[in-house]
């Protein structure tokens, strides 16, 4: 056995991006709301990072399996987790493929606002 080897486990090789940025949400229910990721990735996805409310609104932030391309409606919801306003959430996620947010009492022209960072990684070959 080499050095950090394992006879328990195959070793397997990721690779792993970080993104962050600054979002409004204006969609106060799961019809209107926002996309913060989406993939087209079909390989599984591991992911973890945080989302941190800024605003005034709580924000609901749904991790799903397969919600429409486009519109972000639809699919099998695998996490979700409130967010108060001035609160953060940090999570470990995978078997998703888009996270998406809204905000009750959010309006287009009061939206809520945060901060929202991924850090997905997908098993190469």
């Amino acid at each position: 056995m080499g050095h950090g080897d394992f006879s328990c486990c195959d070793p397997k090789n990721f690779v792993q991006d970080k993104i962050c940025n600054n979002f409004t949400v204006s969609g106060d229910d799961v019809v209107g709301a926002d996309i913060l990721y989406a993939t087209n990735s079909n390989e599984l996805i591991f992911s973890s990072g945080y989302i941190k409310n800024v605003g005034n609104f709580p924000i609901t932030v749904q991790f799903v399996k397969g919600a429409d391309p486009i519109t972000g409606i639809g699919g099998t919801i695998v996490r979700q987790a409130d967010v108060t306003s001035g609160g953060s959430f940090s999570f470990t996620v995978s078997r998703f493929d888009t996270v998406r947010a809204f905000a009750t009492g959010a309006t287009p022209l009061l939206p809520a606002a945060g901060e929202f960072c991924i850090t997905p990684r997908y098993v190469i070959g």
